[in-house]
């Protein structure tokens, strides 16, 4: 197959090739093209996958540069893995929704919709030349809001669209854990899934072929205890994953009956909303620009810092036990990912076999009670350039309410930035379900406008009038 990832220097990709290339008939006689504006991000990138020991072997062309349309002809997927504005403008954002009582985060929030608004042209041009040069290729989006951008190209473009979410194997570890005490991502679990990506739920499923829910009620009855997590994890992340994810999951099933699917902070909060707001920042304090500016000169060192440690090893050797085991000192970028949603989507369209995914789309008649031009994250199959739903799928009744109205505006945002209608982005706005059509909400979003005013398309510029 032809695969081209645009933003080809992340470094996340490494592992991900990884993956795909361990199966040897996904890229044998294929290509690998890293499209990336600062050329040099994705030279590394692909000169360290020539590294691998899953690239030995496999007659596979792997290229880079900045002239995309030059190489999207043929492509058999296109991937888009970047993040869309400028950070000054989200950390502007952030501080702003905090002031006015609501969260931040770069997918389901107040701010989140705006950087939907930023990548939104991009996913747009990016679908308009696939359209041109690689019509039956599979655009597979990484860019938050995933479902936003995905429902977009898909109601509004001929280009078949998929939103995906690393959190896709976020079950895999936080149920071995619950279940078993692994510290593990083990793929036992065969799971369907519906909600909206960041929220959706697990609606059926097995673990080692035993009822997941069974199984569940087996272990939360016996009195059940958080296993001891790697030590290759910094303190705060293995606290976080205790009290958040685990915590989260027990807790939603206990309170709602629900299997939170992909445990992501800023989805499960709309479980708690005013509770989690409190807890997350109840010692936040208003920043300067000049202290945002800082913390973002901060960030950009540490990138800085962890291109050139990435890019030492190119000049260093890397022998088989180098790449098995050097992500266990914490270095995580160089460890394999043979779960990946990616890994798995690219196994498919290859032919190598036939996978089952969660991904954000269209409904299609997959979700009881959606339109079928909404958005959602459900349980999808996979199979060379076919993608059909995985089942016939209902939402829970207690959380069907605040799922139906993410999804439906998340569809009106994608909506608003295809047709360039600053109306219809109001009305989508004001549709998000944290205080539906108040003062409060109309005021941060005029904010956010002023914002980003400038790094949104100027037919959307006029949002504020419409508030």
């Amino acid at each position: 197959m032809k695969a081209v990832f645009v933003g080809g220097g992340s470094l996340r990709l490494l592992g991900i090739l990884r993956g795909a290339l361990k199966e040897r008939k996904v890229f044998t006689g294929g290509v690998i093209h890293l499209h990336d504006l600062d050329v040099s991000r994705a030279e590394a990138m692909g000169r360290m996958l020539m590294k691998t020991p899953e690239y030995r072997g496999v007659n596979c062309e792997i290229t880079w540069g900045s002239d995309l349309e030059r190489h999207l002809g043929g492509a058999d997927m296109v991937s888009v893995i970047l993040r869309a504005g400028s950070m000054m403008s989200y950390e502007l954002g952030a501080d702003a929704s905090i002031k006015k009582g609501f969260a931040s985060s770069d997918n389901i929030s107040p701010n989140g919709a705006f950087l939907a608004l930023k990548g939104g042209p991009i996913l747009m041009d990016l679908a308009r030349k696939m359209e041109r040069h690689c019509p039956n290729a599979i655009l597979v989006d990484f860019v938050n809001p995933v479902a936003v951008l995905s429902g977009m190209v898909n109601n509004h473009t001929k280009i078949k669209a998929m939103g995906v979410c690393a959190g896709y194997t976020n079950h895999m570890w936080d149920l071995s854990r619950i279940l078993y005490g692994l510290d593990e991502q083990l793929d036992v679990f065969d799971v369907d899934v519906a909600g909206v990506n960041h929220i959706s739920y697990i609606v059926k499923g097995t673990a080692k072929g035993k009822d997941v829910f069974k199984e569940l009620d087996a272990v939360l009855s016996a009195g059940w205890a958080p296993p001891e997590l790697g030590r290759h994890l910094p303190a705060k992340t293995r606290r976080s994953i205790i009290k958040n994810s685990l915590g989260g999951i027990i807790r939603f099933y206990k309170e709602l009956g629900v299997l939170i699917f992909s445990t992501e902070g800023d989805g499960m909060q709309h479980l708690d909303y005013e509770g989690a707001f409190r807890r997350d920042h109840k010692n936040w304090k208003p920043r300067s620009k000049a202290e945002i500016r800082a913390h973002l000169k901060s960030e950009s060192k540490a990138r800085v810092k962890m291109d050139m440690s990435f890019r030492r090893w190119l000049g260093r050797e890397t022998p088989d036990k180098f790449w098995s085991e050097h992500w266990r000192t914490g270095d995580l970028v160089f460890r394999r990912e043979d779960n990946d949603i990616f890994v798995k989507i690219m196994r498919a369209i290859a032919g190598a076999g036939k996978y089952k995914v969660a991904v954000s789309s269209l409904n299609r008649g997959a979700v009881e009670g959606f339109k079928d031009r909404t958005v959602l994250e459900y349980s999808q199959t996979i199979d060379r350039g076919k993608i059909v739903p995985a089942g016939k799928y209902s939402v829970p009744d207690v959380v069907y309410g605040i799922t139906s109205s993410l999804a439906t505006y998340q569809t009106m945002l994608g909506d608003a930035i295809a047709s360039d209608n600053p109306q219809l982005l109001a009305h989508a706005l004001m549709a998000y379900p944290i205080r539906q059509y108040s003062n409060a909400s109309k005021q941060l979003y005029k904010e956010l406008a002023r914002i980003n005013l400038e790094e949104i398309q100027p037919g959307l510029r006029e949002v504020a009038d419409f508030l």
